[in-house]
């Protein structure tokens, strides 16, 4: 089988793509025929690079590469690749839909308002009612991976700044209740939920220091739960990856507060996929080492396009 891999990008997490993959070249290891493309806009014009490969291995994150459009161009070329597809992506990048669809299937999760970018280039509240809940809040964009533009705002005098870098990164911001508790991922592979993952960040929040600085997060796996909160995270990942519309793998993250209630954050649907990254640490402790993980998800997106 020829297998190529689609990395890098043009988005904020452009370095965090390159070591996925770079890490996914290096699990592959001679098991099949490989080709890396490090992507950027010209690939639009160039669909002949990807179309004598068996099967594409997107190993983008953010941008493009996440939010529906490679998935609709290598649709449109009949290009089969990994991950979930166009539309899956597209909502699943938007954080205040995915908000929105978990709250109508009855799946917990911060309360929240957004704020769009008007014609004359100023953030407009999109929920006519007030903040219904206290300081502090979540301020960050609503399309963004990595916690890009994200800040923790503790009284009314930062949050203006917390709104002009969220808008740095787009065009949607969300107003989030801040959840205090632990920080939960739950992984999935070919639907099925993987080992609960709960991550301790040496800062109040698991932020880009903590999630790509080595030492700077402590990950316990399997989290340590009672088998009622592990069903009940478990059983609402499986339901936001199904309902959305996700194939193959992703990643649901939660807060969990200290009553053992979860409220969901958000899922992404490319998830960093070195072997030190959260979901192959899920996968290691369900039993599958790294090179096994993306041999799995290879042969599951060859079968299940």
């Amino acid at each position: 089988m020829n297998i190529t891999i689609l990395y890098g990008g043009t988005s904020t997490e452009h370095k965090i793509s390159i070591q996925t993959g770079l890490a996914i070249a290096e699990a592959i290891n001679g098991r099949y025929n490989l080709d890396m493309i490090n992507l950027d806009s010209e690939i639009y014009h160039s669909p002949h690079l990807l179309l004598d490969t068996d099967l594409v291995f997107n190993a983008l994150h953010g941008g493009d590469g996440e939010n529906g459009s490679i998935q609709s161009f290598m649709d449109l070329h009949q290009i089969q690749y990994t991950g979930s597809g166009a539309k899956a992506c597209k909502i699943a990048m938007d954080k205040n839909i995915t908000k929105l669809i978990a709250k109508s299937v009855g799946i917990p999760t911060p309360n929240w308002v957004s704020l769009k970018r008007n014609v004359n280039n100023g953030m407009q509240l999109q929920d006519n009612n007030s903040l219904k809940f206290s300081y502090p809040y979540v301020v960050k964009p609503a399309d963004e991976g990595s916690t890009f533009g994200l800040t923790i705002v503790r009284e009314e005098s930062e949050l203006e700044d917390a709104i002009s870098l969220a808008a740095e990164f787009g065009d949607e911001i969300l107003i989030e209740e801040f959840i205090p508790g632990k920080e939960i991922t739950v992984g999935i592979l070919d639907n099925k939920p993987l080992p609960i993952i709960e991550i301790k960040p040496s800062h109040n929040l698991y932020d880009y220091d903590c999630k790509y600085t080595e030492g700077m997060s402590d990950y316990i796996v399997p989290a340590e739960l009672s088998d009622s909160i592990e069903r009940s995270l478990s059983e609402d990942a499986l339901k936001i990856y199904k309902t959305i519309g996700c194939r193959h793998y992703a990643r649901v993250d939660f807060r969990l507060n200290d009553k053992g209630q979860h409220y969901l954050l958000e899922i992404n649907t490319l998830p960093g996929m070195t072997s030190t990254s959260l979901l192959p640490k899920a996968a290691i402790a369900a039993g599958l080492e790294f090179p096994d993980l993306i041999d799995t998800i290879i042969k599951i997106a060859s079968i299940n396009k």
